[in-house]
Parts: structure tokens; C-alpha cells; sequence
């Protein structure tokens, strides 16, 4: 895989340098998207070390426990952390950071996609964030929605770019459906759901529901496939959002 598949463009310095406090300035969603790009590069290029093998697959180096490594964090999975209460009712604690003894720790008793998501979360505010308190805890996270608060909104918009970027998304996804621009006609109805394009338009109303089902498609045109959620290792709603977001997906004609 050639560098630039993770961004060998950019001309910014080694994304493991310090980074500014957000005391001062808040992060464009380009220029966390930049972050995320740099580290999946850094990542890339010492798969060797790192892995002790050198991989070719590049989703393989889409690995937040690597990339909390490269920044100097140590990361653990244990059977359970704490409980908080909040005004939903008690919440299991998915995952902490502990900054000063740059540590990291998720429970185990979550989904796959929960503890990807999770610790992609917490490689962000190691990445982009200072902080006052050194432990911060987080609730469960799948990338299914957004936090409100500023400072959780940008480490969700980090573990987005990270797990699912864009060009290698876009590749992976004309791997498989054969276009850059999904459109819902007799041919690829009949390709990913078996029926006509009448009947399909029965379930598939809205972009979202086109883009559910191609994120977690396991055949297409008759032929077996790797699903895009299971690839990147999501839950199959965070890559629906994704191939929205990317404008994979055209809006179905009624």
C-alpha cells in the first residue's frame, strides 16, 4: 500500500508531538480528520516494529491500543470499571484515561464495536487534549450519535476519522459495490437485497436505510463479501453514518 493512502501529503509535523492546549483554541473537524490521518500514517510506517510483522492489509494498522502505544499510553482491558449516576439512571463506566500515569482502561463487558469505538475516543483526548483533571471517564461509545459537549464531540470526531477513514472507506467501498455513487436502481436492488427494485423501495425509503444495509452487506451480486462494518471493526449504524457522510450513497428516487 502506497503511503498516501493515509495521507503522506500533509506537510504537518509528527502528529506524536505535544499537543496545544484546548485552552486556547477549539479543533476544526479538518484538522482533527488531519490528526487521526497523521497517526494511521505513523502507525503505517512502523507496522514492523510495532506489530513485529509487517502487515498488508491496511485496516489491520486502524488500531487505537497501537496508536495509544506510539503516544507513550499503556493500555489494559479489564472485566469491569466503575459506575456513575447520571440523570438516565446508573451508567457503566466503557473507558478511562488517567493522564498522569498515561494509562488507559476499558471494560471488557462491551461490544466489539463499543470497545473499537471507545478506545478511539480516548486515543483522541490523549492526542488533542489537556486537561485540568487527569482521570476522565467515559460511558459506553459506538459512534451511533455526537456529543454536545465540545471537548467529547471532538474525541468522538477523532475515533470517526481514525476507525473509518475516508479514502481507505471509499476504496473499500468501490471494492465491493462497484461505484463511488450508490444509486438504487433495478440492477443494484436486485444485486443487494435479491428482489426487485419495486419491492425494495417497500424497506429501503431513505438513504439511511440504503446505507444500513451496504454497511453490513455479507453478499452483493450473488457473490460472499467482508462487510464495511466488519472490516473496520464498527457497529454497523457508525458505518452507515460514515458512508453518508463520505456522499457515497445517492437519495433514493420515489
Amino acid at each position: 500500500m502506497e503511503n498516501t493512502e493515509y495521507g503522506a501529503d500533509l506537510h504537518d509535523t509528527s502528529v506524536t508531538s505535544t499537543p496545544s492546549p484546548l485552552t486556547s483554541r477549539r479543533y476544526s473537524d479538518s484538522q482533527i480528520e488531519m490528526r487521526a490521518t497523521q497517526l494511521l500514517r505513523e502507525l503505517w510506517q512502523n507496522r514492523e516494529q510495532m506489530w513485529g510483522w509487517s502487515p498488508t492489509d491496511p485496516t489491520i494498522v486502524i488500531d487505537p491500543a497501537k496508536g495509544l502505544e506510539l503516544l507513550g499510553y499503556d493500555f489494559f482491558l479489564e472485566e469491569e470499571l466503575s459506575t456513575y449516576y447520571s440523570d438516565r439512571g446508573d451508567v457503566q463506566v466503557a473507558g478511562v484515561i488517567d493522564r498522569e500515569s498515561r494509562r488507559v482502561h476499558l471494560s471488557k463487558r462491551f461490544p466489539m464495536s463499543v470497545l473499537s469505538f471507545t478506545a478511539a475516543h480516548e486515543l483522541g483526548h490523549a492526542l488533542l487534549h489537556e486537561s485540568s483533571e487527569p482521570l476522565h471517564r467515559d460511558r459506553p461509545l459506538n459512534g451511533e450519535s455526537i456529543s454536545r459537549d465540545p471537548i467529547e464531540r471532538e474525541a468522538d470526531k477523532f475515533a470517526t476519522f481514525f476507525l473509518m477513514p475516508a479514502r481507505l472507506v471509499k476504496a473499500r467501498f468501490v471494492e465491493l459495490f462497484g461505484t463511488e455513487s450508490f444509486a438504487l436502481t433495478e440492477d443494484s436492488a436486485f444485486a443487494l437485497t435479491c428482489d426487485s427494485l419495486t419491492k425494495a423501495k417497500k424497506t429501503l425509503k431513505t438513504r439511511r436505510d440504503i446505507a444500513r444495509l451496504l454497511a453490513g452487506s455479507k453478499s452483493y451480486g450473488g457473490r460472499n463479501v467482508y462487510s464495511l462494518a466488519d472490516q473496520f471493526r464498527v457497529s454497523v449504524e457508525a458505518m452507515a453514518i460514515r458512508l453518508e457522510e463520505l456522499s457515497l450513497i445517492r437519495e433514493p428516487i420515489s
